[in-house]
Parts: C-alpha cells; sequence; structure tokens
C-alpha cells in the first residue's frame, strides 16, 4: 500500500484544479481579481485551500506592527502579518519572515509563511526554503517550500526539486515547482517519477506546464497506449508544449488567446502571459478583458497586473476609451498595479461618471492604491 501522504496530495490536487478554473462566487471585482491573482502566483490552489482561506485586500496595519506581529505567540496573528506582507510584496521583511518560518511549534500556518516568501519573490529565501524542502518532521511546510521555490522561480533550485522528487518528498509539488522554472534538467526525473500510476497524470501534466520539446517522445507514445485520461493529459501536454517551445512563446501564447475556440485555454494562455511578464502581451490581454468567459477575463487582469509598471500607460488610456465592461475590469486592476499617478486618475474617472459601479470600482482602488503605499515608510531591513 502506497502512503497515504500520497493519496492526500493527489486530492489536493484534483480540489485545487476544480477551484482555479471555477467561477468566483462573488460578483466583486475587486474579491475575483484577487483571486485570481493569487492563483497566478502560486500556480496552482494548493496552498491556498491548505491555509484555509482566500488572500485579503491589505487591510492597513503600520510596517512596524505586521514585524511585531510575526512573532506574536498566536499562530492565527503570525499567519496573518505574513498574507498582509505577501500581499504588500515589500522584501524589506524577508528576513523577517524567515524567521518566523522556522516556528518551532511547526503548525500547519508555518505552510503560509514559506508561501509569504514565494509571493516575495526574493532570491534571498533561496536558502532558507531549501532547506525547509527536507524538514524532518512537517509536511506542510515541506509541500509549502517547495512550491515557493518555484514561485520564484531560481534555476539555482531545481537540483534540491529533482531530489524531492526523487525522494518522494512531496512529489507532485516538486514537479509542478520544476515545470514552472522550466528548466530542462527536470524533463528525465519527471519522465522517470511518471512510472508509478499514482503519479503518472501529474507528471503528465507537469511536462506540459515545463514546455520542453525533449518530453515529445514520451508524451507521444503515452497518446497512443496509456489509458484514456493519461492519453487525454498527454494529448494536452504535447499542445502546450508547441505552444512553449517556439522561438517566440509570448507571440504563440497571443494567438491561443486570440483564436482557441476552448475556454480552458484561452485561460491557461492569459495565466502564461503573465508569468512571462511581457509588455508586447499587453494589448491582447486587454482585449481578453472582454471575453465572453468569465474564467478568462479574471486571469488576463492578473496577468496585467502581474506586468506591472509597463502595462500603466495603456491601462490608463484603456480607462478612458474602452467599453463599460472593459473599463470596469481596468479601473479595478490599477487598484493593484497603479502609484500615486493613478490616485488622480482614478478621482476624476469616479466624478465624470458619476455615482453607480464604475465609480465605486474607482474609489475602491484609489483606497487599494493608498493602502499599497504604505509599508514604504515603515519597513526596515533585520
Amino acid at each position: 500500500m502506497r502512503p497515504v501522504h500520497q493519496l492526500m496530495i493527489a486530492g489536493v490536487v484534483v480540489f485545487a484544479t476544480v477551484m482555479i478554473w471555477a467561477p468566483p462566487d462573488s460578483p466583486d471585482v475587486h474579491s475575483e481579481i484577487q483571486q485570481r491573482l493569487l492563483e497566478a502566483e502560486l500556480g496552482s490552489a494548493t496552498t491556498f485551500h491548505i491555509a484555509g482561506g482566500a488572500r485579503r485586500v491589505p487591510d492597513g496595519r503600520d510596517a512596524e506592527t505586521l514585524l511585531i506581529d510575526l512573532t506574536s505567540s498566536s499562530p492565527e496573528t503570525r499567519w496573518r502579518a505574513a498574507d498582509e506582507i505577501a500581499i504588500r510584496h515589500d522584501t524589506r521583511a524577508v528576513e523577517a519572515v524567515i524567521r518566523a518560518m522556522r516556528d518551532p511549534q511547526g503548525t500547519i500556518r508555518v505552510c503560509v509563511m514559506a508561501s509569504a516568501l514565494g509571493h516575495l519573490r526574493d532570491p534571498r529565501a533561496l536558502s532558507a526554503l531549501t532547506e525547509a524542502v527536507f524538514d524532518p518532521g512537517n509536511r506542510d511546510l515541506r509541500l509549502c517550500a517547495i512550491q515557493s521555490l518555484g514561485m520564484i522561480g531560481d534555476p539555482a533550485a531545481v537540483p534540491a526539486l529533482i531530489a524531492a522528487l526523487q525522494d518522494n518528498n512531496t512529489p507532485v509539488a516538486a514537479a509542478n515547482a520544476i515545470a514552472r522554472i522550466g528548466d530542462e534538467r527536470g524533463v528525465v526525473p519527471i519522465i522517470q517519477a511518471a512510472a508509478d500510476p499514482d503519479k503518472r497524470l501529474w507528471m503528465i501534466m507537469a511536462l506540459g506546464e515545463l514546455g520542453s520539446a525533449s518530453a515529445l517522445p514520451f508524451l507521444q507514445s503515452v497518446a497512443q497506449i496509456d489509458k484514456r485520461s493519461a492519453r487525454k493529459a498527454a494529448q494536452e501536454a504535447q499542445w502546450k508544449i508547441g505552444v512553449l517551445s517556439v522561438a517566440h512563446p509570448v507571440v504563440a501564447l497571443t494567438g491561443a488567446l486570440h483564436n482557441e475556440t476552448a475556454a480552458s485555454r484561452r485561460m491557461w494562455a492569459a495565466f502564461r502571459l503573465g508569468e512571462y511578464r511581457q509588455v508586447t502581451a499587453v494589448p491582447a490581454l486587454i482585449q481578453a478583458l472582454d471575453d465572453e468567459s468569465h474564467g478568462v477575463r479574471g486571469r488576463a487582469a492578473a496577468a496585467l497586473i502581474r506586468v506591472g509598471d509597463p502595462a500603466l500607460p495603456v491601462l490608463r488610456v484603456q480607462l478612458q476609451q474602452a467599453v463599460t465592461g472593459v473599463q470596469n475590469y481596468v479601473a479595478a486592476i490599477l487598484g493593484y498595479a497603479g502609484n500615486r499617478e493613478d490616485i488622480e486618475i482614478l478621482r476624476e474617472f469616479a466624478l465624470t461618471q458619476g455615482p453607480g459601479e464604475l465609480a465605486s470600482v474607482a474609489l475602491r482602488s484609489i483606497d487599494l492604491i493608498n493602502s499599497f503605499m504604505k509599508p514604504a515608510d515603515g519597513f526596515i531591513e533585520l
């Protein structure tokens, strides 16, 4: 009999996949974008569901309070502080979060500390996270540290991730992290792990996300002789590799976002364009804000936020010129991607629109920009 934790991982991945592609319950555009952004940063919803709740919008606490809360005796307080720091993406808190992650109590909330380091995307966290990958006493921490290494995306983490995969140490998360980094060194170990029937489907999907043409012979063999579920996954993985392995994958992804009839493929293309963070994808992503699929629109919005400052000039123009549905998304996106300049732009836009949904979204975005700017006066290097 295989270890129970392997089945638990598979169950979490299935549940996470369902939750990622399901439409959100809330009609609030900021909450929708926040959820899609969180999923995009994680690459899956696994840590989100282990943590037990969606990441909130910033709550306005000053930086000194957050750093103090990271040392609290209350696990809930430490978790909320790490969550808030992750939202703000302030890398000056990295050392404080590393110390909080090394919590001797080893509760599940330590996992959220590891995830916070992934959100901060700071290479200084690599050593601490790599150590956490092999923590003997906390499987939750190992899982989240592996996922966080994938979020940071540094190839220096690949040997440790391959070791985790080969040691059966949360292998699904390890394969996904390697795939997210996109390192060729992971192809053979992932194919070898696919020999286990319980892991086969997940390894096939990871090969598609890794995007290496060297995996095609294996996937072609699976597509010819394996079970129906594996054949279908292998066919989809081959399609993804065809998109990602070309000389200009951003161009190929843009084409998929425009032309694919399956909404799931357009959603995936929007997510991957966010991973590349290239300004050349901005026009296609803005066009996708008017897609017939709610899921595509939300993922395009998250991708535009991940592109960052280079997207702002186009977003500001679209706020004034786009159709109402797109304006609604753009006004909300500026709340996450905008800066001081956008406060006045959004204020004037709200006044021009008068009372209504668009004005409410614009005013909420102003509050968000103000919240995101607060840490500048408080975080200190520890």
